[in-house]
């Protein structure tokens, strides 16, 4: 019996430790900081591609040169572990910005890049991010977002505005141009457009003010609120309170659930469910 219960235990221990890991952590302790210029006299148009990692991009009207000012965190046993690139093809530049691979269990930060961007503010603009803050400024062209997840902050377009959004706030004030939103999830604030505005919100407050055109809204989830908008609102709403004062007109295809209060509306106002 005895050794019948020996054997048992060795055979649990055994199994016991074959189902122990410990991974060992790894270190973002690696960092570098490297800047990349290029000519955009000719230039028309930048194309960004960040992976995670911060990202400003500020337009202006003294520069005639593309500047990027990068803070590269990444392991110190793999320090070549990041694509960094900006070059020019045709009348456009395109800007590379990421960490190649972050597999493993990281302590504190993983692998990331900061970026920092000055452009002629005359340039469009394009941009494709993975996650991180993200901030984007006084731009002259078109500029086109995707934004996987974090903070997005867009002020300062002086053409029209696509945005793409997965996660986290998106803030957009001064826009002279339309604006078109597609958005996951998270706070939304709109403020300051001089063409028309079109959003397609999943979940999360939606804050829409001072719009020189019309608005459409479809929204999933959470509260809605509108303020002075000179054209047409339209409203397909899932779920929340919606709140509008002072418009030019305004229709609302499906007002979902939650309360509604409307003041101020100086055309038709149709309500269809």
């Amino acid at each position: 019996m005895k050794l019948a219960q020996s054997l048992l235990f060795i055979a649990s221990a055994s199994v016991l430790s074959g189902c122990i890991v410990v991974a060992s952590p790894s270190y973002a302790n690696y960092h570098d900081q490297q800047t990349l210029v290029i000519d955009a006299q000719t230039l028309t148009a930048l194309t960004v591609e960040a992976g995670s990692g911060s990202l400003e991009i500020s337009g202006s009207d003294d520069v005639s040169e593309i500047t990027v000012l990068a803070d590269i965190y990444t392991e110190k046993g793999n320090s070549e572990n990041y694509q960094l690139t900006l070059t020019e093809s045709g009348n456009s530049a395109s800007l590379i910005a990421k960490i190649n691979s972050t597999i493993g269990f990281w302590l504190g930060d993983s692998p990331h890049i900061d970026i920092k961007v000055t452009m002629p503010s005359k340039m469009m603009l394009n941009v494709d991010d993975g996650s991180g803050e993200t901030k984007i400024e006084n731009i002259q062209g078109a500029v086109e977002i995707t934004d996987g997840s974090g903070e997005l902050s867009v002020s300062g377009i002086k053409g029209d505005l696509t945005i793409k959004d997965g996660s986290g706030g998106l803030y957009v004030n001064n826009v002279t141009g339309n604006v078109s939103i597609d958005d996951g999830s998270g706070e939304l604030v709109l403020s300051e457009v001089g063409g028309n505005v079109d959003i397609d919100d999943g979940s999360g407050s939606i804050v829409a003010k001072h719009i020189a055109g019309g608005a459409y809204i479809e929204d999933g989830s959470g509260d809605l609120t509108v303020r002075n908008v000179d054209g047409v609102i339209t409203i397909d709403d899932g779920s929340g309170d919606i709140d509008v004062e002072q418009a030019g007109g305004l229709k609302i295809i499906d007002s979902g659930s939650g309360g509604l209060r409307v003041e101020k509306v100086k055309g038709n106002f149709e309500i269809d469910s």
